[in-house]
């Protein structure tokens, strides 16, 4: 099988660009949100596809904790934090 002989860190950033697509075909950020601000919102919504699609390769390549499935938990958490914090801050988005 090919994913036998593929490097660790190959599988993961393969797995995570084609998982990091699905949140955005299922919820937000949605453009629009941003573009109410006077921000690009198409340009800013990439933060979030690139973040997420990120998330396998950063696990692939970390070494800490050694069990994936803590490691996978761990980086997406430390990956999207930045970006939730950008998400409270913007009006509309989040508690009111």
């Amino acid at each position: 099988m090919i994913l036998r002989r593929a490097p660790y860190p190959l599988v993961c950033a393969l797995v995570g660009i084609a998982l990091g697509w699905v949140p955005s075909w299922l919820h937000g950020p949605i453009p629009y949100k941003y573009n109410v601000l006077g921000i690009n919102g198409r340009l800013a919504v990439w933060a979030w596809y690139v973040a997420r699609s990120l998330i396998g390769f950063l696990v692939g390549i970390t070494a800490w904790p050694p069990q994936w499935w803590l490691r996978g938990p761990l980086v997406g958490f430390l990956t999207i934090l930045p970006l939730g914090i950008v998400s409270l801050a913007t009006p509309g988005c989040g508690p009111p």
